[in-house]
């Protein structure tokens, strides 16, 4: 069966059909991503429906009937979506604007088929963590956090990314212990804790290297890898989520450090760059071959500093990475 016919599956255990307006599942169904609002029926005869600006593109693309609409009451008139289906973040102005009011029901028909990654998935998530990786190694590390943040994305565009996967977070000295630091515009201090990516064919990849100098900040790293390379052994096919999440956090708990590691160990990849699964406690999905997550331990000492090392990884496949764990 194809995409469509697997979520059609999901679809008719709870109703007749289901209206897709996540730009990233239209194309995961359809083949063509969405650069305005759009819908993808998702019945018996599929349907995408888009804007006329889209239109070109989307004949092209979309391996499913395409028809165009004017305005968002145009298509509430011309369908019948009494009782549809929709995506849990579908906003609510856009069902009041189709007409739906309250005549619907809430159902994630697509996000499950997506964690499982094909063959050709795999091969563009391949191609934007080379980008990112070939960019980081030409990047020099000299001037503000800021600097440096701008100038790993140009280098990762000009390669051929098509974006980067979310805001570029350079952090530095005291600032590492913020997980998510906005990059400053001061000159950075060790250690500097660098995470990104890219983005290809609208998938995605992302890493993070932490440089250190210090022989304390030394010690936290190798700490912090040791707990990388047991979540790396632990993340395997039959192995439930969070019991890669506990195999990672027991490691830092040994080193006296548990209430410094303050997020989940890792997160699914691909047309997001936060998917489904989540390797944390709550989280008892079976993982599967062609999984791919992330490994991302980290210690953070509030006023000192942070460490934090990720890579990606292919459930059944090992890890994706080919950048040194420990850099100059």
């Amino acid at each position: 069966m194809n995409r469509i016919e697997y979520a059609l599956e999901n679809v008719h255990e709870e109703g007749e059909r289901a209206l897709i307006t996540a730009r990233e599942n239209i194309y995961y169904l359809s083949g063509f991503m969405p650069t305005a609002t759009a819908f993808l029926i998702l019945q018996d005869e599929p349907a995408l429906l888009v804007s006329e600006m889209d239109r070109e593109s989307a004949l092209a693309k979309s391996s499913v009937d395409v028809r165009t609409f004017r305005r968002l009451s145009d298509v509430g008139e011309s369908l019948d979506l009494k009782g549809v289906l929709v995506e849990p973040a579908t906003p609510v102005g856009i069902l009041e604007r189709l007409g739906i009011g309250g005549d619907f029901r809430v159902m994630d028909p697509v996000s499950d088929l997506r964690m499982v990654k094909d063959r050709e998935e795999l091969k563009k998530m391949e191609e934007a963590l080379r980008i990112a990786e070939d960019s980081f190694r030409s990047l020099e590390l000299v001037g503000s956090e800021i600097e440096i943040a701008a100038r790993l994305d140009y280098s990762m565009r000009v390669a051929g990314s098509e974006g980067v996967s979310f805001d570029t977070i350079v952090a530095s000295s005291v600032r590492s212990s913020i997980p998510h630091a906005v990059p400053a515009a001061e000159t950075t201090g060790s250690p500097v804790l660098i995470d990104w990516g890219a983005v290809r064919e609208g998938y995605h990849s992302d890493t993070t290297r932490t440089i250190v100098e210090g022989e304390r900040e030394h010690e936290v790293l190798e700490m912090v890898l040791e707990a990388k390379r047991a979540g790396v052994r632990a993340l395997k096919p039959g192995a439930r989520a969070c019991d890669v999440d506990s195999a990672v956090r027991g490691v830092i708990e040994e080193y006296g450090y548990g209430e410094n590691f303050i997020h989940s160990t890792g997160h699914g990849v691909g047309l997001d760059v936060h998917e489904k699964p989540s390797l944390a406690a709550g989280d008892e999905t079976i993982l599967r071959r062609g999984m791919v997550l992330t490994v991302e331990p980290g210690i953070y000492i509030p006023g000192e500093f942070g460490v934090r090392v990720e890579d990606m990884v292919v459930v059944g496949g090992g890890v994706m990475n080919r950048l040194p764990d420990v850099l100059d």
